[in-house]
């Protein structure tokens, strides 16, 4: 292997000086491929990515985070953002190039008055919403709480309010932002609202957000939360019925067909049973809650009924503990507007021939509050709902879950699945024709020109970036 192309190779060649030189300019901590805390540092959340950086940079503040851009940009390195290191496709990693932690921006100060909270991108999801809710508020995060909050909400953010009260990015007041010459910006809609408009929804290919500044609004303690289990044989009836009441905009549901998660509060004894289950969320009277979910537990007789009002903070709770850190994942999605005939027999029949018990075809139920206008790059909002097609395993085989997953994906297209997901894109294996219109759809063009204004040499180049446009 040519040293060039390793990451000890890489070290070698920039020299002990240039290596000082960064060293100096930073506050916070530089781990190279020879330090103890290195391969902790280069973990992610998805055991199927395993790389291998030439140099990680533990930012403290916004200095160090320019100085890290300034250096990866200067010295021609491929340069990667860990915040949560929860990305599916592992985009927080890069091999032989430069990775920005930002763990240390894990701040959390909430204006409770206001209702206004500044959050920073290295926090988890769960002590955001634990911070909160202890005023009994709440802005809209991710679905599970070991979510960092940068990853999450640059893509969208689509969590347990996403009905009620949108998507991340649309309660977004504004950002602090280190773009790819080292400098510092504010984006807002009064202070460079054009990257205002790609931040929230374009992912981090424009630069490295330092600070959210969130609105945030009245949610539990207690919420409605629906959590009922259906033997397996009841698949077709339950999405069928299913189909039929996703309403009203305060409950926001998923359908999953596969498995009896391992989560507390279902009995030991039921889990991995074969079973097709609905979670909601109703973001309002937890006893309105039970009117509201009446017609989704009653479909037939069921093999778990856990639904109460519970506290918000635990649904997110059952995410975190639902997909375990080290655990291998591939995640792929469409949009469609209706569960047509064809639709639920594909979640019947991918999810029978999976290759593994964890293997599985989930619906998010969609509209509401994201249907609103919203000067976003998101695109898709007019989707009635999500199709994710989740592949999880622990053993070695590899190919045939990212195939399933794969083929599974071309069937949801091939009867009316449209687009994708940022965070459920898995477009690491490289097979898709024009991927960035499936995620960026209509909004593509002018990221494009965004990209060649903020970031024209390609710093913050990852798997969901797109190309510059050039005149």
């Amino acid at each position: 292997m040519s040293t060039d192309r390793h990451p000890l190779g890489i070290i070698k060649n920039l020299g002990e000086k240039t290596i000082r030189g960064l060293d100096d300019q930073i506050t916070g901590d530089l781990i190279l491929p020879d330090n103890e805390q290195y391969d902790d540092a280069r973990d992610v959340w998805n055991g199927l990515i395993n790389r291998y950086p030439a140099v990680i940079v533990r930012a403290l503040d916004s200095d160090d985070v320019a100085a890290a851009i300034n250096f990866a940009r200067e010295q021609n390195l491929t340069l990667s953002i860990r915040g949560g290191a929860h990305h599916q496709a592992g985009e927080a990693i890069v091999d032989n190039g430069v990775v920005i932690d930002l763990a240390a921006f894990d701040h959390i100060d909430i204006d409770a008055e206001e209702q206004i909270a500044n959050i920073g991108p290295g926090t988890q999801t769960k002590e955001v919403i634990k911070t909160t809710q202890a005023h009994g508020l709440a802005t809209p995060t991710g679905s599970a709480g070991c979510v960092g909050m940068g990853g999450t909400t640059l893509g969208g953010g689509i969590g347990w309010l996403r009905r009620k009260h949108g998507l991340s990015v649309d309660s977004l007041r504004s950002m602090e932002v280190v773009t790819a010459d080292g400098t510092a910006h504010t984006a807002s809609e009064n202070q460079n609202a054009d990257l205002f408009w790609a931040l929230r929804g374009g992912g981090g290919q424009f630069g490295i957000v330092t600070n959210f500044e969130f609105e945030l609004y009245d949610v539990g303690p207690l919420i409605g939360g629906l959590i009922t289990f259906y033997p397996a044989d009841a698949a077709r009836t339950v999405l069928e019925t299913y189909s039929e009441f996703t309403e009203p905009e305060a409950m926001s549901s998923i359908v999953n067909y596969g498995e009896v998660p391992a989560v507390p509060p279902i009995p030991e004894s039921q889990q991995g049973e074969p079973a097709i289950g609905i979670i909601g969320c109703y973001a309002g009277n937890p006893e309105t809650a039970m009117d509201a979910f009446a017609p989704l537990r009653e479909i037939t007789e069921p093999l778990i009924d856990a639904t109460e009002p519970m506290a918000y903070t635990a649904l997110h709770e059952m995410g975190t503990l639902m997909h375990p850190w080290g655990r291998k994942y591939i995640n792929r999605s469409v949009f469609v507007d209706e569960l047509t005939e064809q639709i639920l027999e594909l979640v019947i029949t991918q999810t029978d021939t999976a290759p593994g018990e964890m293997d599985g075809v989930g619906i998010w139920s969609m509209g509401g509050a994201i249907d609103d206008d919203s000067e976003t790059a998101y695109a898709w909002r007019d989707k009635s709902y999500l199709i994710l097609i989740e592949a999880a395993w622990e053993d070695h085989d590899n190919p045939a879950h990212i195939e399933w997953a794969h083929e599974t994906e071309q069937r949801f297209r091939e009867v009316g699945g449209e687009g994708a997901y940022a965070g459920y894109a898995g477009v690491e294996e490289g097979e898709w024709e024009q991927w960035e219109r499936k995620i960026f759809d209509d909004n593509y063009d002018r990221l494009r020109t965004l990209k060649a204004r903020y970031d024209p040499a390609g710093i913050f180049d990852h798997g969901l970036s797109v190309t510059p446009k050039t005149e």
